[in-house]
């Protein structure tokens, strides 16, 4: 066997053979990185037949001063992790490879799930186990970074989670939530569309994230990122913007329709003293209160943002067997009134479902599921939506030049010192 470079174009190809595939395993991924200052390395390991059996994308970054490259292998090289003779022979062939590319360290977090857990984050009893994995990958020398780490100390985050969806919709559906199952069934009544953005409406998108930026304080991507994220991996099909919009007009209609119904059929009970009626009457006035506080809302709405306004937003990364919700934005104004948040998510599950893949994927989650926790929110929302926690195996490092590494750790300690004392 033997490590081979591959050709760009037939790269993705070759990458959908393996089941662990990710869109961090494209091209596409590498072209965008390229962009920001990452070179790309496409290999390939290939047995006497012409079968590939090994095959990764490595990103590399010349280090300044030191004059060699840093590697990583994002959501690690894809081949069977659980044949041990084949991962050790990959990983001989690789290294020596690298060495020959004056990569001094080598940098991966495979896409490979730990131990099976469920829904509430606990081991499931007869579950899979791939400790072996962590054993094999630490006798061939690669050091476990942070370790079994809970929070979010790596590169990629080591807990995910996903909604399967191998049952029908419908029974996907049973399985959210009550208050997301409540929202969801808004749809029509709001007048909420969900569709999909093309590239002149990427700004539409960016105005949402901004908005979540500003809310919970972190420091959105800009537009040009965005642009260019959209270039590299739309046409590939590995990413796609939605967005959750409001008809308010359409929304006014449908509220004083409610008003009206509720309206009627209070007249048509009213005198009468039984249960049921007394019950039907105080659930309608309810509606019709509810319905006139929304209402105010929305004729606030129309006058200040128009007809209809984009609401909430979602970029998916659709690869191999899973569709994963890497970024959300929302309007904050909105949140409560109008569902949209939840309504997209919904929505997204049923077209993924509708698309073949068979998980959705909610991305990142903190390992910790002490409610007290700072990031317990994160997790908790996300369960809402049915489904399980995902552990995986982590992030590993493989020092390939010991003297190189050495002299990049000393020279990465003084600048954190000088940027300290600054």
């Amino acid at each position: 066997m033997q490590i081979k470079e591959i050709k760009k174009e037939d790269f993705n190809g070759l990458a959908r053979n393996f089941e662990m595939q990710s869109f961090h395993q494209t091209s596409n991924w590498a072209d965008l990185k390229v962009m920001t200052g990452w070179k790309s390395l496409y290999l390939g390991y290939e047995d006497d037949n012409g079968q590939i059996l090994a095959l990764g994308l490595f990103l590399l970054k010349k280090m300044p001063v030191i004059n060699s490259y840093l590697a990583y292998c994002p959501r690690g090289f894809m081949l069977d992790y659980n044949n041990s003779k084949l991962l050790k022979d990959f990983n001989r062939d690789l290294i020596a490879c690298l060495k020959d590319k004056h990569v001094f360290e080598l940098i991966i977090d495979p896409n490979v799930a730990y131990k099976q857990r469920d829904i509430g984050g606990n081991l499931v009893e007869g579950g899979f186990d791939n400790s072996q994995v962590v054993n094999d990958l630490l006798d061939l020398g690669y050091c476990h970074k942070n370790g079994f780490n809970l929070n979010f100390e790596n590169l990629q985050p080591r807990f995910l989670f996903r909604t399967p969806l191998d049952k029908s919709y419908d029974e996907i559906f049973k399985g959210f939530g009550t208050t997301v199952k409540r929202r969801a069934k808004k749809k029509d009544a709001l007048a909420v569309e969900v569709r999909e953005l093309d590239k002149s409406e990427i700004h539409i998108f960016k105005e949402l994230m901004e908005k979540t930026a500003d809310r919970k304080g972190f420091v959105d991507r800009s537009f040009a990122y965005y642009e260019k994220m959209y270039n590299a991996m739309h046409d590939g099909g590995f990413m796609r913007l939605f967005v959750a919009e409001i008809n308010f007009l359409k929304c006014k209609e449908n509220l004083l329709e409610t008003i009206k119904d509720k309206q009627e059929e209070n007249a048509l009970l009213e005198g009468k003293d039984t249960k049921k009626a007394l019950n039907t009457i105080a659930t309608n006035n309810s509606i019709i209160d509810s319905s006139n506080k929304l209402l105010a809302t929305v004729n606030k709405s129309l006058d200040e943002r128009g007809e209809i306004v984009p609401l909430s937003a979602i970029c998916l990364m659709t690869c191999g067997i899973e569709a994963i919700q890497l970024l959300a934005g929302n309007d904050k104004d909105y949140l409560q009134e109008f569902s949209t948040s939840v309504i997209i998510i919904a929505e997204m599950i049923r077209k993924m479902k509708e698309e073949g893949y068979q998980y959705y994927n909610f991305y990142g989650i903190s390992g910790n599921f002490d409610p007290k926790s700072e990031h317990y929110g994160l997790y908790s929302y996300k369960r809402e939506y049915g489904g399980e926690v995902v552990e995986l195996i982590g992030q590993f490092e493989y020092t390939v030049n010991k003297p190189i590494k050495m002299l990049y750790d000393i020279l990465m300690k003084g600048y954190s010192f000088l940027k300290r004392i600054r």
